[in-house]
């Protein structure tokens, strides 16, 4: 293992710091800097088959959605229910059956399978059981391999554009359902649950959206797009990706002057949109598990720090939060964490009363930034951390293989159109030793 860059142990340092004194957590409201494109997907090409691309980003430099480019995407995974204990929350936003310690359901550990052959089959198998999920693009469901390999291997869907706001409604009022119908009807007869993502965004909104002005009139734009959007699915998805990316800092990796990301909502509501963004959801559906889902927020840095403020902020205040997503997109140009760092940030968490999970892992090897070693630590002790915290539900990798990534394509993730090698499956979706080193967290080796 390398030794640390300066602004990780400068980020550690100013964690250490937050830890002993939380402050008030609530920071600026706009700026420049920070992601404004995200690692997330908006490939053109690659795995989405669709214009947008796999993920979601907007520019060049953000991890997590973006419009444009080929980012990273995002894909919460939230486990809605398990079945022993870790869906319902114990404290504030969460609803009902948490045990003493926090876990949910009284589970103070995830007791793995004595084997398994599939990931899905050991995710099923555990106790309680986890959700193991990966991002699903309506171009990938034209490739009977990659049909196989996901169904096969996994019990959880996000759709990688197919939801997006552009994709969903791209002229107001009007609602186009056929490429996301197809992805979740397909989860549905494979028996995999799905996590609907994602409802508010800045990023991959249409340009009648993004350029609206006034107050009242965002607010019924999203309340209308919000209600219709998880109404028509409501029978068929109860986890949502209700407010996606809303904290940016100076810096891709989490570091530097954090505060609120400017957006047309942030501009014409206010930064309680977020607040009314979950309530809408909410009134819509109030079983549905609600999410907050953000990138580089699983090492010790500023981001987080902003990012628990603002969420402890909601819990106290009654919003209707039940959990957050960790994009955990390693590797440039976003950060890297170790187990250690992501287990102490998803513990904060759950410590709210609050569900966590894995949203949209990859590990990007381009740039040689990380190394092959390094990529497999990361893949086994961050899967490890995850699944030894029963109220982390869901575990979601950002595609099912290399050649498929959106990593490959988007120029922030140094790749330069060549494999970025971040997946569990090879080109020809055979099984890589990143898939083993899963394997083994699961199954408690």
């Amino acid at each position: 293992m390398r030794s640390a860059p300066f602004t990780l142990l400068l980020s550690a340092f100013l964690f250490a710091v937050g830890c002993s004194d939380s402050g008030d957590g609530n920071g600026g409201e706009a700026g420049s800097g920070g992601a404004t494109g995200g690692t997330g997907g908006g490939a053109t090409t690659g795995a989405s088959g669709t214009t947008t691309g796999t993920g979601d980003a907007t520019t060049s430099t953000g991890t997590g959605d973006t419009t444009t480019s080929t980012g990273t995407g995002d894909a919460t995974t939230s486990t809605g229910n398990a079945t022993t204990g870790t869906g319902d929350a114990t404290t504030g936003a969460g609803g009902g059956d948490g045990g003493s310690d926090g876990a949910g359901g009284g589970a103070s550990a995830r007791v793995p399978a004595a084997s398994a052959s599939t990931l899905r089959e050991a995710g099923e198998k555990a106790n309680p059981p986890i959700l193991i999920g990966a991002a699903i693009s309506g171009g990938g469901l034209g490739n009977n391999d990659y049909k196989r390999v996901a169904a096969a291997e996994h019990s959880y869907v996000t759709t990688e554009n197919e939801m997006k706001w552009d994709s969903l409604e791209p002229s107001s009022g009007n609602f186009s359902w056929g490429s996301a119908d197809n992805i979740v009807n397909w989860a549905r007869q494979n028996n995999m649950k799905v996590k609907g993502h994602t409802l508010v965004w800045h990023n991959q909104l249409p340009g009648w959206m993004s350029s609206m002005t006034g107050k009242e009139n965002v607010t019924n734009a999203m309340r209308r797009h919000i209600t219709q959007v998880m109404g028509h699915f409501k029978d068929r998805i109860d986890t949502w990706d209700v407010v996606n990316e809303a904290v940016q800092t100076d810096s891709d990796t989490g570091v530097g002057n954090p505060r609120m990301r400017p957006s047309v909502f942030l501009n014409q509501i206010g930064s309680n949109y977020i607040d009314l963004a979950f309530q809408i959801a909410r009134e819509q559906d109030p079983k549905a598990k609600l999410y907050y889902n953000d990138y580089s927020i699983d090492a010790r840095n500023e981001k987080v720090e902003f990012v628990y403020n603002m969420v402890k902020g909601m819990v106290e205040r009654g919003v209707p939060i039940d959990g957050v997503g960790f994009q955990m997109h390693i590797g440039p140009p976003n950060n890297e964490a170790g187990g250690a760092d992501v287990a102490a940030n998803m513990k904060r968490f759950t410590d709210l009363g609050l569900e966590v999970l894995i949203s949209e892992m990859d590990i990007n090897r381009c740039g040689g930034v990380v190394t092959a070693d390094e990529q497999l630590a990361y893949y086994h002790d961050i899967v490890e951390a995850c699944f030894k915290l029963p109220k982390c539900t869901a575990i979601t990798f950002w595609g099912i293989n290399d050649g498929r990534s959106w990593l490959n394509s988007w120029s922030g993730a140094l790749c330069n159109g060549q494999s970025s090698q971040s997946l569990l499956f090879n080109d020809q979706y055979g099984k890589k030793e990143t898939y083993n080193r899963v394997m083994n967290a699961l199954l408690g080796r």
